[in-house]
């Protein structure tokens, strides 16, 4: 692995994208079973996210990729218009804008290789760039593994909610 890049997604990372995206799907729904994050990707919705994308205030969702030459190695979306479910009260100062991140993903074969780690830095630097001071995001409840991560970088968990017959773990930084 050289030295990676942390860039806004370009539309000719749209398939590696959807390929990583998929892989990482039929990983988790071969170790853990089926569940939400079994589901499909479509190529379409990534490349609207990526020409919507929105760099200067962050409030349409915007897509970062991790660069490894040319080679993309992991994705992740971020915006600073919260799910709805994304309740005030779940937060510290909850009145106040967070950066929420969604869909990282590394490839099964990358992973525990600092890609997620790398990619959250370079999230954490946008939000300080744009002086947003929280990072917030969910996990599947589920999924030890994502939750683990997340914890080891930092995040501390903030609720245990039930969307729909999914658990979700909400986690929120300081940056």
């Amino acid at each position: 692995m050289g030295v990676l890049r942390f860039e806004v997604a370009r539309l000719e990372h749209a398939k590696a994208i959807e390929s990583m995206r998929i892989e990482s799907a039929a990983d988790l729904s071969a170790k853990l079973g089926d569940g939400p994050w079994s589901g499909s990707t479509k190529i379409a919705s990534i490349r609207e996210r990526i020409k919507c994308a929105d760099t200067v205030a962050l409030r349409a969702t915007t897509l970062f990729v991790a660069l490894d030459d040319d080679l993309v190695v992991g994705a992740v979306a971020v915006s600073t218009y919260p799910p709805g479910f994304w309740k005030q009260q779940y937060w510290n100062s909850g009145r106040e804008v967070g950066l929420g991140v969604f869909g990282l993903v590394v490839p099964p074969s990358l992973q525990r290789k600092g890609i997620g780690r790398f990619l959250m830095q370079g999230i954490e630097e946008l939000a300080r760039s744009h002086g947003i001071r929280y990072i917030r995001l969910d996990a599947f409840s589920a999924n030890p593994n994502s939750n683990g991560f997340y914890r080891a970088i930092g995040y501390e968990e903030r609720a245990v909610i039930d969307l729909r017959g999914v658990g979700l773990v909400l986690f929120e930084k300081s940056v």
